[in-house]
């Protein structure tokens, strides 16, 4: 009878994980899975989250690449430092590389949100390693999970399993917030992140609320900074603000992973293309909105907005990026940056 009932709930548990060769993958809309275990955490208020020295809110998207020498990352964060930046995207593929970008970016004052190279069909396992390594050297555990995972590009051959993919963010989000460190959420479909809140309340993951933060990729295509008719903006981040509000009764720290303007943007007839002068002029605008205290539509800055980090600090394969690519550096762009006069941003708090 004993082994029956052990077979019976290896069985249970092959069927809840799915994660195991074979087996069949957990069904989110009959909710076969194991209960996930959330250690209890203190919530955050927008002014106890970790930001740099000097904060003034000015970053970047760092590499396309999840590995690089020591070499490079000396070589590109003396790039960012020269143009006052306290923020970054990195992406990074195993904890060697954690590890030693970590400590250079700590070293060099910069914060920063990581992502661990995975696909939204795959788990990703020892996350709560990866929170140690951040603790032991110093960085804020800042860890964005998954990324742009409604699109297809990021699923390869595969079919999109929103499913399948709920169930994967919802193990690494416990792990890393069962480690202490805090949960990034990342979505370009407001329909996702929804889905995503709602599925962590099903799954009494509530606690995850009060030590989440979000990415948004508030890519302007080629409207001007004050556009506003739809989402396709830099002021995009807005609209999931309003999800939050909704779903969850406030708005969390938004951290822009991805954004601005690409190079050559022409996606509306109306505007103009974007040529070396607007994406200078545009960028610049944007990091105004920090030293300024004000949006490009006229509104006030939110707290919820640490930093806008956007795409693409170096890659020799993409013309986006602000150094190293085949269409030359954004000479102008480098050049109004570093125009800003330096500055901390306020809070309201301050």
């Amino acid at each position: 009878m004993k082994r029956a009932i052990a077979v019976v709930v290896f069985c249970i548990l092959l069927v809840a994980c799915g994660d195991v060769a074979g087996a069949p993958q957990a069904s989110l809309d009959h909710h076969i899975y194991l209960p996930l275990i959330w250690k209890q955490q203190p919530p955050m208020a927008l002014p106890d989250w970790p930001r740099p020295a000097d904060d003034n809110g000015l970053g970047i998207h760092f590499l396309a690449q999840p590995h690089y020498s020591e070499e490079e990352l000396d070589f590109q964060i003396a790039r960012m430092v020269s143009l006052r930046m306290k923020w970054a995207l990195v992406i990074y593929g195993d904890e060697i590389q954690l590890r030693k970008a970590a400590i250079k970016f700590r070293d060099a004052g910069i914060t920063v949100v990581w992502r661990r190279m995975a696909r939204p069909f795959k788990p990703i396992y020892d996350l709560d390693r990866d929170v140690q390594i951040l603790q032991e050297v110093g960085m804020p555990p800042y860890m964005q999970l998954y990324n742009e995972p409604s699109l297809p590009a990021e699923w390869g051959e595969r079919e999109i399993d929103q499913e399948l993919f709920l169930n994967n963010l919802l193990k690494a989000a416990a792990q890393v917030y069962n480690a202490g460190g805090y949960v990034g959420l990342q979505f370009v479909d407001e329909r996702w992140l929804v889905a995503a809140l709602q599925e962590m309340k099903a799954r009494g993951g509530e606690a995850i609320f009060g030590r989440m933060f979000f990415v948004p990729h508030p890519y302007g295509l080629n409207h001007p900074p004050s556009y506003t008719e739809d989402c396709n903006a830099v002021l995009g981040f807005l609209c999931f603000a309003e999800v939050f509000e909704q779903e969850i009764g406030f708005v969390p720290p938004m951290i822009a992973g991805e954004g601005g303007w690409k190079y050559r943007a022409s996606d509306d007839s109306r505007f103009s293309i974007v040529d070396d002068q607007l994406h200078a002029q545009y960028h610049r605008e944007l990091f105004e909105w920090f030293r300024t205290g004000l949006l490009s539509n006229g509104e006030s800055l939110p707290d919820y907005l640490f930093a806008f980090c956007p795409w693409l600090l170096s890659d020799k394969m993409d013309d986006s990026a602000w150094y190293d690519s085949f269409a030359g550096d954004r000479i102008l762009t480098i050049e109004a940056v570093r125009s800003i006069p330096p500055f901390v941003r306020k809070f309201s708090w301050d």
